[in-house]
């Protein structure tokens, strides 16, 4: 190999490994502005900024965003145009997280007119009810929870029989996290209510089809 040929391969290395280096760091910065919305409305539900409305509002706006993400990379690619696009959404996601945070509408914690009436406002009355029971006997708790351990064991099975290749496991384990966000945000205030509960199981029931559909296709990682 001659001296102006290997300085032109070195150029294209270079030139390679910088084009691998950026596309990592654009994919950090859509992965990290989404996990830090979600901490914001965490947040947000805990300390009372965000009302209990506000909070499912928001919640499926990121799981809009984070849905497309994966219809984008679907076919293991995810070009330029498609990141904006998802970056785009991203942005009005975060000005709707601030406009929510810093309005007026605030959940009140009845620390001057009393819990009661603080639940009726917030909870609507009947939904308070059930809530109480179910946190005394916890078993609806119980089983989202076991849903998720069930879940996640399935994901960590498929990764070791080889029926979920790398990619695929990233993705479901990603929306399991996005699951339990959700969850944190919703229990933030000690609460979780009926059409919450169920809001949860759907996501669940989502996720469990997810897993099977992607452990019984036909890309497979090859295990010696």
């Amino acid at each position: 190999m001659n001296k102006a040929t290997f300085s032109a391969l070195a150029v294209m290395i270079a030139a390679g490994l910088a084009v691998t280096v950026d596309a990592q760091a654009r994919e950090r910065s859509v992965n990290e502005r989404q996990s830090n919305q979600r901490e914001r409305v965490v947040a947000g539900a805990r300390s009372g900024a965000l009302t209990r409305p506000e909070t499912r509002q928001l919640n499926r706006e990121a799981r809009g965003i984070e849905r497309k993400e994966q219809v984008f990379r679907s076919d293991g690619q995810f070009s330029r145009g498609e990141r904006r696009e998802v970056q785009r959404d991203l942005n009005r996601h975060n000005r709707n997280i601030h406009q929510a945070r810093t309005d007026h509408d605030r959940r009140d914690w009845g620390h001057s007119r009393g819990v009661a009436q603080s639940a009726r406002g917030w909870h609507g009355g009947r939904d308070w009810g059930h809530d109480r029971g179910f946190q005394r006997h916890g078993a609806r708790s119980g089983n989202i929870d076991r849903l998720q351990q069930r879940q996640q064991a399935q994901i960590r099975l498929g990764v070791r029989n080889g029926s979920l290749t790398p990619p695929e496991a990233r993705r479901l384990r990603g929306e399991q996290r996005e699951i339990a966000a959700l969850e944190r945000s919703y229990r933030a205030d000690g609460v979780l209510t009926r059409n919450e509960r169920r809001d949860l199981r759907g996501e669940l029931q989502d996720a469990n089809r997810h897993i099977y559909n992607q452990a019984h296709d036909d890309d497979r990682r090859y295990v010696r």
